[in-house]
């Protein structure tokens, strides 16, 4: 949630690099290789819809790729993996993941991920958040993960909603690359919910 992740207080110290590989029948995560993700990724994100409700665009060259990846690895507050395919080996996509930080007593952090188009509606995206989420409330002991979407971004919202996330926010913001001001969706997935939604599946 954007208030929170603003004024949260957050991780001390730089493991952008996550320190464990998660892995389940049909995905690995594991940490960001610039050189062998990067060609790859330029490739997935030359498709447009990609960029429709993020502040990224379509890049230039390979270098552009390569320069966003090295600025996940140093980034001292998330943790940050590459998604690959567990039968193909393709990469999926990239999630990344807040180090957590205390908030109103709370241990809270932050997701989100970006998931190549040729992967949107097969599975891989629950399929990564339940690696993730496991990782964040049993590992990392995470009282609760805060996520955010523009309102117009429809399969995003539907699909944190199926993940078991509750919206507890909408806010006015002024978007970017609209140039307007836009209703932005905030989410929160307690550590109850997700036994209750992940456990019970």
């Amino acid at each position: 949630m954007r208030g929170i992740w603003q004024t949260g207080k957050r991780g001390s110290g730089p493991i952008a690099i996550p320190e464990k590989t998660l892995s389940n029948h049909c995905l690995t995560l594991c940490a960001i290789d610039v050189e062998r993700d990067a060609p790859e990724w330029y490739i997935a994100m030359q498709e447009p819809d990609m960029h429709v409700w993020t502040g990224n665009r379509v890049p230039d060259d390979i270098d552009e790729v390569r320069e966003l990846l090295l600025g996940y690895n140093a980034h001292p507050d998330i943790m940050v993996w590459c998604v690959r395919d567990g039968q193909s080996g393709s990469m999926v996509g990239t999630y990344w993941l807040a180090v957590p930080f205390t908030s109103e007593g709370k241990r809270i952090s932050v997701d989100a991920q970006r998931i190549a188009k040729p992967f949107w509606r097969t599975g891989r995206t629950m399929a990564a958040r339940r690696l993730v989420y496991r990782y964040a409330f049993e590992d990392l002991a995470v009282d609760a993960i805060h996520a955010s979407a523009w309102e117009g971004n429809v399969n995003s919202c539907r699909s944190m909603e199926a993940a078991g996330f509750e919206l507890v926010e909408v806010k006015s913001r002024f978007n970017a690359k609209c140039g307007q001001k836009l209703n932005e969706r905030h989410y929160v997935l307690t550590r109850e919910q997700w036994r209750r939604v992940y456990h019970s599946s």
